[in-house]
């Protein structure tokens, strides 16, 4: 079956979601031309890692420099745009998160444009639906909603939110312009290869731990699989045209995921840690620091209508919590 955009750009195709976006493409038979910052020198070696790899161009760029961009568009028909900057800590300046997001999201779209490209796939996040906190308690978040830039929000929060914000005011000024972002919760799911995400540090840091429990902070998490099989779908069904494509599951708590691990073989310990002492744990502890926001706080997402419009199933929360902790090598 031909093809209405054969040719594909993919930023960010080494992150942990890029490589499953990229090998789902190829998988599908695009020509895939992927941005990383890895040096040209390792590129071979990163093309050795994917399947059909013979459809795989790599080119080294970055989201804060024009140098290159250009010319990475010619012969292109769309952009996925994966790459954004993710820390597991909040930095001491938001900018630092929010430059790269923002500006390097409208640098590669306005560069696509002016290269004669009309269709682009982003990767956006709940984060810029949802914010840190729910508006009212038990209040269920859909793709109508959006963060709330005025609340206290992580600096990942709010680079999430106005990337995609920037990207739909652009798409708006432009008639001609089909965009369509993917809005994940948190991901889980096995490596495809390289090194771990971010995210899957959740996991890392619950087999690891030598914490005698977790906070109850839940999280509401997708298969990277399945994330990567929505972009796919995102380009190939015009329909989904405009749509913000959330994807959630039901919440599940530090605690439950540790028993999940724990139930399929893992020594791991299940306590869930009162919220006070994670509170007076954030005083010395940095990565404690981090989760506190989020204490107290369960989000809820109606995903209805990604799933009408797709026919998206997800994975069960064991599925994806126990493929990443055999893929990061622990057994």
């Amino acid at each position: 079956m031909s093809k209405t955009y054969p040719n594909v750009l993919v930023t960010g195709c080494t992150g942990f979601l890029g490589r499953h976006v990229t090998q789902e493409f190829l998988s599908r038979g695009y020509n895939v031309r992927g941005t990383t910052r890895s040096p040209e020198e390792q590129h071979q070696s990163i093309r050795s890692d994917f399947e059909h790899s013979d459809a795989l161009e790599l080119c080294t760029l970055d989201l804060i420099a024009d140098s290159g961009w250009d010319k990475a568009m010619e012969g292109i028909d769309a952009v996925i745009h994966t790459a954004s900057p993710f820390s597991a800590y909040e930095p001491k300046d938001e900018m630092e998160l929010i430059g790269p997001a923002r500006e390097g999201t409208m640098r590669v779209i306005k560069t696509a444009y002016e290269s004669g490209i009309r269709k682009y796939v982003i990767t956006s996040s709940t984060a810029a639906i949802s914010g840190a906190t729910p508006t009212t308690k038990n209040y269920t978040y859909t793709e109508q909603d959006w963060t709330d830039l005025e609340k206290d929000i992580s600096a990942y929060t709010k680079s999430k939110t106005l990337a995609e914000q920037a990207a739909r005011s652009f798409a708006s000024l432009h008639e001609d312009v089909e965009l369509t972002t993917v809005n994940p919760n948190v991901i889980f799911g096995p490596l495809h290869s390289g090194q771990s995400g971010t995210s899957l540090r959740i996991i890392e840091s619950i087999v690891q731990s030598s914490y005698p429990g977790f906070p109850k902070i839940s999280f509401a998490p997708v298969d990277v699989r399945d994330v990567a099989w929505m972009h796919a779908e995102a380009l190939e069904r015009s329909e989904l045209n405009g749509e913000r494509l959330m994807m959630a599951t039901s919440p599940i708590t530090m605690p439950n995921i540790a028993r999940h691990l724990k139930s399929n073989g893992y020594k791991v310990r299940t306590m869930a840690l009162p919220n006070t002492v994670v509170k007076l744990m954030s005083l010395f502890i940095k990565e404690a620091r981090l989760v506190t926001r989020g204490l107290g706080t369960t989000n809820h997402y109606d995903c209805s209508n990604t799933i009408e419009k797709t026919g998206w199933v997800s994975k069960s929360h064991e599925e994806m919590i126990v493929s990443a902790a055999k893929s990061l090598g622990f057994q």
